[in-house]
């Protein structure tokens, strides 16, 4: 059953199939002014006789949508095709032109129409502005300009979203708003208010699927720690794309910012992956990202996070004078006391690469106070795991400083220490990466003080660890005990060489390379 075209029934009619014009019919669509004018004889001059729009774009569309009578929805409906699609034509306007098959569609509708719906059209699309609804008393001179007749001008609607259309174009003035009855505007914009509450109110995010959500994240960042990087990938970007499809739908805004805060983890997560496989130009993009949601939902924990990370990626970048700045920057919003630690920590530990002893001293003093403080966050202490910075952590990190500064012992008691922690802890909190982090410390703290029995038993764990675990750090820091290894102390001792000869056989598989097909270049 076809709809008329005043109605505005949700009943849509079936779909247009395209009409054939017959070639050499085409008229371009300057009649219209001609039709308009000479409505009694529109039947001939207009659409019966294949009268089409030459070339149909936005302006068109919209025009006949209006002509019709119809909502976007309906419109979309009534051609068969998405109203995204609908509104996309009418925003770009003359901009913009449909596809063919759509252009065709839109030309079966305009000759499938009634007579008085092809005038309205006829005078849509000759006015410069066709968001403008015609009014009884307009008419069209020669040439496309618009002048009054001498008739009183009249306001004319048949549904709230007419009387609101004339609202909106400063229609309703003199004599028009006069002829408008008071009942029907203020019920026009009490239906309004409902119908808009109404889509406000709708969602596409329940309470559960968001504490799914949740779970999903704070698993994979406790996971990460004991878990390879590769296939925690895959799980962080399924994740993260389904939060994605939801951001593109529609919900509460408190639901909104809590799914960005969500984006934000899991791209921050894909940073640090980013960052253990050695692509530090994907980890700063995906960083980026993480800053960015941040900012979205005003989160003060993830922008602190994100700022060490962002730290961290510059430091492993070689640019240690922008990671300062970065890790300073993060400490602006640190609320909780593990996520000032972590900050200066990584401060600390950029200081001693640039060779600052007083610097980094500063910073751990400053660490160790903060680590008696009480306060704690959702996303370093409640999530925990990657955003975590646990006592084996920071005694690794401390590690990492002291070799730096080429201080022996405090680095292996610090990386003892972390050491012991790892291996007697939680086994779920057992970061494979960070303890053997600190078990490569720890042999280069061994061979500072000329112990290379320690550094063999020290590394004999690492050099075990499974390919995809060998993550981009560990060879870097091997890199350095292999230079060590090279120095005259030890060039001529037979034990240094098969050291040597281990670590770069364990350097030549590692969880980046282990993923890359067998004729790859690596």
């Amino acid at each position: 059953m076809r709809t008329p075209a005043h109605s505005h029934s949700a009943a849509f009619p079936p779909p247009l199939l395209p009409v054939r014009i017959t070639p050499g019919t085409e008229k371009v669509s300057a009649v219209a002014a001609t039709t308009f004018r000479s409505y009694p004889g529109v039947r001939s001059s207009f659409g019966r006789d294949g009268t089409v729009v030459r070339h149909w774009s936005g302006k068109e569309a919209r025009a006949l949508r209006d002509a019709k009578r119809m909502s976007i929805r309906e419109f979309a409906a009534h051609l068969g095709v998405h109203e995204r699609l609908v509104s996309k034509w009418e925003a770009g306007g003359e901009r913009v032109h449909p596809r063919p098959i759509n252009q065709a569609a839109l030309d079966t509708s305009l000759a499938r129409s009634d007579d008085v719906v092809r005038a309205r059209f006829a005078a849509l699309i000759d006015q410069p502005l066709i968001d403008r609804p015609a009014v009884p008393g307009f008419d069209v001179r020669q040439g496309g300009s618009e002048v009054w007749n001498a008739m009183p001008a009249q306001a004319s609607y048949s549904s709230d979203a007419e009387l609101l259309a004339l609202v909106d174009t400063g229609a309703m003035r003199g004599d028009a708003l006069a002829a408008i009855s008071e009942r029907d505007l203020i019920m026009a914009a009490a239906h309004e208010a409902s119908e808009h509450a109404g889509r406000a109110e709708s969602t596409n995010v329940g309470t559960t699927l968001l504490e799914q959500l949740d779970a999903d994240v704070t698993r994979i960042a406790n996971d990460y720690v004991h878990m390879p990087p590769v296939p925690m990938m895959v799980e962080m970007l399924r994740v993260r794309r389904r939060v994605y499809r939801l951001l593109e739908g529609h919900q509460r805004p408190s639901d909104t910012a809590h799914l960005y805060l969500l984006a934000g983890a899991l791209s921050g997560l894909l940073a640090n992956a980013s960052t253990d496989l050695g692509y530090f130009d994907a980890a700063g993009e995906q960083a980026r990202a993480a800053w960015a949601y941040a900012e979205l939902c005003e989160h003060d924990p993830l922008r602190a996070w994100t700022r060490g990370m962002q730290a961290l990626i510059e430091y492993r970048s070689e640019r240690p004078r922008r990671a300062v700045l970065l890790a300073q920057g993060g400490q602006r919003y640190a609320e909780s006391a593990t996520s000032r630690v972590r900050l200066l920590n990584i401060e600390a530990r950029i200081w001693s690469r640039l060779g600052s002893t007083a610097e980094t001293e500063r910073c751990i003093r400053a660490a160790d106070e903060a680590r008696d403080g009480e306060s704690s966050d959702t996303l370093h202490d409640d999530v925990g795991g990657v955003f975590g910075f646990d006592q084996p952590k920071s005694h690794y990190y401390a590690g990492a400083t002291y070799i730096h500064l080429g201080q022996a012992q405090p680095a292996l008691e610090a990386t003892s220490r972390a050491i012991d922690l790892y291996v007697n802890g939680p086994t779920d909190k057992r970061s494979y990466g960070a303890e053997s982090l600190a078990r490569v410390d720890n042999a280069a703290a061994h061979l500072i003080n000329g112990s290379l029995d320690g550094a063999a038993a020290a590394l004999e764990p690492v050099l075990e660890l499974a390919e995809d675990k060998r993550i981009a750090q560990l060879e870097e820091r091997l890199s350095a005990v292999r230079q060590r290894l090279a120095s005259p102390e030890f060039r001529d001792a037979g034990e240094a060489h098969d050291l040597d000869e281990r670590i770069e056989d364990f350097c030549g598989s590692s969880a980046a390379r282990s993923v890359l097909p067998p004729d790859a270049p690596r």
